[in-house]
């Protein structure tokens, strides 16, 4: 194991390892581990009233597409439907089981070597060959770290 890799903390307070990403086999693998423990589809959807207020974080968030009318729009609205539906339900799951989801994300971060992320968001052309890794969760970081409490809410004011 090279030196910029985690080997994690099995406390549960322990959150050492927030600043690691996982190679694209290892989100992979999670994702799929995570997802075998989700109930089957029929029993996986929220109320009607739920997917509407998820849809609407696709409309506020500018995710929808612009003319709904257009030829692939209705794919493209299912797809996010689909990525916000799952969202909702690893939350579900986190919420019933955190322990569970905890000690699979430790399990993965040591089995697939999680290694640090780099502060900066100056990507090199070799970043945009593994998205997942590399790209998607330093937009994240930075998401989160400049997001204040008044970019949750869109005002159509």
């Amino acid at each position: 194991m090279s030196e910029d890799q985690f080997t994690p903390n099995s406390e549960p307070s322990d959150d050492q390892w927030v600043d690691y990403a996982l190679p694209e086999d290892g989100v992979a693998d999670l994702t799929d581990r995570l997802t075998e423990f989700l109930p089957e589809q029929d029993d996986n959807d929220p109320p009607l009233i739920i997917g509407q207020v998820l849809d609407d974080f696709i409309d506020q968030s500018g995710a929808l597409p612009e003319n709904i009318r257009e030829e692939d729009a209705h794919a493209l609205i299912c797809q996010m439907q689909m990525a916000v539906t799952l969202a909702y339900q690893l939350g579900r799951l986190e919420a019933r089981s955190p322990e569970m989801v905890r000690r699979f994300i430790l399990e993965a971060i040591q089995k697939w070597e999680a290694k640090p992320l780099p502060d900066s968001l100056d990507f090199v052309e070799a970043d945009f060959r593994k998205p997942k890794e590399l790209v998607l969760p330093r937009l994240r970081r930075w998401w989160q770290e400049n997001l204040t409490a008044e970019d949750y809410y869109w005002d159509e004011d």
